[in-house]
Order: C-alpha cells, then sequence, then structure tokens
C-alpha cells in the first residue's frame, strides 16, 4: 500500500460502508483515525478545521452523510447541512492542508429518465431533497478543490454493519408468505465489502475526479428480492411486483438510475464483483 494513503481519517466511520471501509484499510496496514459524532461535527466549519488541523491527514475520505431518501424531505435543513455544507467544509479544511479528499455520493443525483446507464459526464437533475442536497456537497468540494479530490457515485448499498434491504426483506420473508415489491426501479446492489476495495483501490493511486462505482450488472429491487430468497432457502416467498407510485413515498426516486463503471475500470483495471456474486458472498457470512 502506498504511502499516499496515510495517515488517513475516514468520516462517519461507525456508519455500515465506514466500519467495513476501517477494516479493509486496517487490512491494508494504513494508519486510520476513525471520527464520526461526536469527535467531529462536520456541519461546523470549525469543529473540521480543528480536528483535521491536529491529525494533519494525507487523506480523508468522507462516507458520512444523511440517507433516509424520505426522511430528508421533511428535515431538509437538516439534509443540506450533513451533505452539502459538511463536504464543503471538509474540502476547505483539505485545502488549507493540501489533504486529498474522497467523498461518497449517489445515483440520486440523477433524474432516471435516460434508460442507459449513467456515465460521469451526464448532466445531474436530482428528483428530491437527498439528491439536491447529495449534488450540492458535490459542488461544493469543486468549488473549493480544483484537484486533489475523489467523487465517488454508488447506489443500493448493503453490508453487515447497518440497517439494509437484504437483512429487512429476509425477516420480512420470514413472517409473511406473500410481498409486494417494487419493480420499476432500476440499479446495482453493491456490497460494502467490495465498494471498501474499491475505495481504497482509487485513494492509492490519487485518481482525481468524479468515478461512479458499483457491483457490476443490475436488477430491480423485486429482482434483488427474488435471487435473495433464494439463496436464502425462502423459496415458498411469492413476489408481488408493483410500481413505484404505488408505495406513495414522500420522497421521489429515479427510475433507472444504473452507473456505468468504466471509467473505474479504465484506470483501475478493476471490476467489481457481479451483484448476484457479491449477494452470495454476504450471506454465506451472514447468521440468518
Amino acid at each position: 500500500m502506498e504511502d499516499f494513503l496515510g495517515p488517513c481519517i475516514v468520516v462517519g466511520a461507525r456508519g455500515m460502508l465506514g466500519q467495513d471501509l476501517c477494516a479493509a484499510l486496517r487490512e491494508a496496514g494504513t494508519q486510520t483515525v476513525e471520527m464520526d459524532i461526536p469527535e467531529m461535527d462536520i456541519t461546523s466549519l470549525s469543529s473540521v478545521v480543528g480536528v483535521l488541523g491536529k491529525i494533519k491527514p494525507k487523506l480523508v475520505i468522507n462516507v458520512a452523510a444523511l440517507t433516509d431518501v424520505d426522511g430528508c424531505e421533511s428535515q431538509q435543513e437538516q439534509a443540506f447541512r450533513v451533505n452539502a455544507t459538511g463536504p464543503e467544509n471538509l474540502a476547505m479544511a483539505a485545502s488549507n492542508l493540501g489533504s486529498f479528499l474522497v467523498h461518497i455520493s449517489t445515483d440520486y443525483v440523477f433524474d432516471g429518465s435516460k434508460n442507459r446507464p449513467y456515465t460521469e459526464d451526464d448532466l445531474p437533475n436530482p428528483l428530491g431533497t437527498y439528491g439536491k442536497s447529495k449534488l450540492e456537497g458535490e459542488l461544493g468540494i469543486k468549488r473549493v478543490l480544483t484537484t486533489n479530490y475523489c467523487i465517488i457515485r454508488t447506489q443500493w448499498l448493503y453490508g453487515a454493519n447497518g440497517k439494509n434491504f437484504v437483512d429487512t426483506i429476509i425477516g420480512a420473508g420470514k413472517t409473511n408468505k406473500a410481498l409486494e415489491i417494487v419493480n420499476d426501479q432500476f440499479g446495482s446492489p453493491t456490497y460494502t465489502v467490495d465498494l471498501s476495495a474499491g475505495i481504497i483501490k482509487l485513494c492509492s493511486i490519487g485518481a482525481n475526479g468524479i468515478f461512479h462505482v458499483t457491483n457490476s450488472g443490475y436488477t430491480t429491487w423485486s429482482g434483488f428480492a427474488s435471487k435473495i430468497f433464494k439463496l436464502a432457502g425462502l423459496d415458498d416467498v411469492e413476489i408481488q411486483n408493483i410500481d413505484t407510485r404505488r408505495l406513495g413515498r414522500p420522497a421521489p426516486r429515479p427510475l433507472y438510475s444504473v452507473l456505468d463503471n468504466s471509467r473505474f475500470t479504465r484506470l483501475t483495471g478493476m471490476k467489481l464483483p457481479n451483484w448476484e456474486d457479491a449477494l452470495g458472498k454476504y450471506l454465506s457470512g451472514r447468521t440468518v
């Protein structure tokens, strides 16, 4: 592992992605400082500058975010404070120190109307507060840093250290033999262990700019659930396909937000495993 990676601060270290990322960094021998609330408040510039100024990291990785998509609609001010002001604060502190900033963003910066995988050059057009706040976070970073930053967009995350669709749907399948699941949203389920490997690869080469990083292939939420039930031995659960409008959720969702990973693969020579293989790996280590 190159010296570029350390010392490293991971912001949002106690979240689902943060825990897997920190574990992977430690395994790689990287000197890693784990930050979360209450150690640092990313919505406060003085807090961010004070903490980073003491540690003087070469690398700052921000995986902290307000990710409750529906909750963001009723907490708009807080969503923008965490998802927009926070990353810009980190960019300002990183700029002062000459640190490299890596920031995790989302497919929700797109409106889902393209019907082909989105590249990094496609024009964002977020539909709801979550996507708008995350896009503003990206723009804030680019306003402050012309180089020395890497924005990684990903989607449909699941992992062992947080609430996720895989565990939720298995629990539902054990108590209900018929479930209504959305079949008109398309994306790539992404295992946080695999994503962590991709993040570290980009960090190790100092990749500048925006990159899309997900597990390979794509499906719908219904297709995802069907594969989960098959691998978990819950073949008797009947899935009833419904469209997104039927749910009546507060926040709009992009219907087709598959991300094109080819820029990441061209630069790194790395391709994350197919989503079905990644799911099998996750479930094989899960206590059902």
